[in-house]
């Protein structure tokens, strides 16, 4: 009897509790998620580099006017190397035009054609650290006296980047290629403005403390049950 009574208390304080594992667990998901997320390992552009992607894709994948092009060019020459928050105002036309002139199945409205837009960059922005984290349609226009034409856009969307390079690195890949057109044909109007400064609620601290908290919440549990 007493052996056994020994056998249950050891096992009780040396079994398959593992006081540190949702910690452990916690741990690994944080580093995961970080280095998908922060732009770590990533170093600003180099001209040589910012001129080799405007040679082979860029001038394919953007079909902006010269003008534009000069404006992104020296966006990518400015690249700091950290994330940065690209505000975009939308107004879509009403029926899609895309620049050779040819119809796409399935493909009648500018809303279309940014819902096929959407499709092809989403997967390519969460292979590179980068996502949507506001989209929305106007619902009235508020203030706009002394800035005539301000209120031409019908929805809003932000779209978080890792970094330049990894903007660069998305629009001269084969797949934006293809996709991209669908984007130029969808938009009556569009302007772009990237932005950078204090997110209190980024993803790079919401996703930890969510973390430890189900950790903490875990082991909370474990040891109300022994």
């Amino acid at each position: 009897m007493n052996t056994a009574s020994t056998n249950v208390s050891a096992s009780a304080t040396t079994g398959p509790r593992s006081p540190g594992w949702p910690w452990l667990v916690a741990t690994a998901l944080s580093a995961t998620f970080l280095l998908w997320h922060q732009p770590w390992f990533n170093k600003p552009l180099t001209p040589a580099e910012i001129d080799a992607a405007f040679a082979v894709s860029v001038d394919r994948a953007t079909a902006l006017p010269e003008s534009e092009k000069v404006k992104l060019r020296a966006f990518f020459a400015g690249d700091d190397g950290r994330p940065f928050y690209n505000v975009n105002l939308m107004l879509y036309r009403d029926e899609a035009i895309y620049a050779d002139g040819l119809p796409r199945p399935g493909i009648r409205t500018g809303s279309d054609a940014a819902n096929a837009y959407s499709r092809t960059v989403i997967p390519l922005l969460l292979a590179r650290g980068s996502y949507p984290v506001f989209v929305s349609s106007k619902i009235s226009n508020l203030l706009e006296e002394g800035a005539p034409g301000a209120d031409f856009f019908q929805e809003v969307a932000i779209v978080r980047y890792r970094s330049r390079r990894d903007m660069l690195d998305m629009i001269s890949n084969p797949s934006y290629l293809a996709g991209g057109p669908h984007k130029f044909a969808s938009l009556a109007k569009n302007v772009a403005v990237p932005t950078t400064g204090l997110v209190p609620l980024d993803a790079s601290v919401i996703i930890p403390l969510i973390l430890f908290g189900l950790a903490a919440m875990v082991r909370v549990s474990t040891q109300s049950r022994r």
